[in-house]
C-alpha cells in the first residue's frame, strides 16, 4: 500500500479517476451543454489541482460527485450488477479518503479504522439513495456532501485544526441537502 503514497502514482490515479468520471458524466449528458460545459470548466481546474497537489478538499469533494454520478449511470443506465458497482465505490472512495488524509495530516494508527469507517459510510449513502427517485445528479451531489461532512470532520476534529469547527461543515451540509431535496424533481431516473 506504500506505492499509493507515491506522488506520480498518487497523480495518475487521481488522473484516471477524474478522466472516468467526467468521460462518463459526458457521454451520458451530451445534450445539456451548460451541464457539460461546467463540469468541463471543473475538470480543468480539478486536473490543474492534481498536478499542483493543491485544494485537496474541493478536489475530493468534486472528484466524488463525479464518481458518484458515473456509478449510478453504471447501475441504472447499463445494469451493471449492484454487487460490482459497490465494489467500485469502496474502491475508488477509499482511494479518494486515503489522498485527503494524506493532505490533512491524520496521524496515527486510526487511519485504517477511518478509511473503513468512510467507505463504508459512502456506500450506505449511495445505496439508500438509489430507493429515492431523484435525478443520479442530485444523488451524486449529497454523496459529494456526505465527503464534505466526514472531511470537515478529520480536519477539525481529528488533525486538530483550529481555523474552522465542524458545526460550520455540519451546517452548509445540512443546508445544502435540504436545498438539493427539495428542488429536486422527483419520480424519474433519467
Amino acid at each position: 500500500m506504500a506505492f499509493l503514497y507515491d506522488k506520480p502514482i498518487r497523480r495518475i490515479l487521481l488522473t484516471v479517476i477524474l478522466l472516468w468520471s467526467v468521460g462518463t458524466f459526458y457521454w451520458i449528458n451530451q445534450d445539456g451543454r451548460t451541464l457539460i460545459w461546467l463540469v468541463g470548466l471543473f475538470s480543468i481546474f480539478g486536473l490543474v489541482a492534481i498536478w499542483k497537489e493543491a485544494i485537496p478538499i474541493a478536489l475530493l469533494i468534486f472528484l466524488s460527485f463525479s464518481s458518484s454520478y458515473a456509478f449510478y449511470v453504471f447501475l441504472f443506465q447499463f445494469n451493471l450488477p449492484p454487487w460490482l458497482v459497490m465494489i467500485g465505490v469502496l474502491v475508488i472512495f477509499s482511494y479518494l479518503f486515503t489522498y485527503t488524509e494524506q493532505k490533512i495530516g491524520i496521524l496515527g494508527n486510526k487511519r485504517l479504522l477511518y478509511l473503513i469507517l468512510f467507505s463504508t459510510i459512502i456506500l450506505e449513502i449511495f445505496l439508500l439513495l438509489t430507493f429515492f427517485l431523484i435525478d443520479p445528479i442530485n444523488q451524486s451531489l449529497i454523496v459529494a456532501l456526505t465527503c464534505y461532512l466526514f472531511i470537515g470532520y478529520c480536519y477539525t476534529i481529528l488533525a486538530k485544526h483550529t481555523d474552522n469547527s465542524f458545526a460550520t461543515y455540519l451546517a452548509i451540509s445540512s443546508i445544502a441537502a435540504l436545498v438539493i431535496l427539495a428542488t429536486s424533481r422527483w419520480g424519474g431516473l433519467v
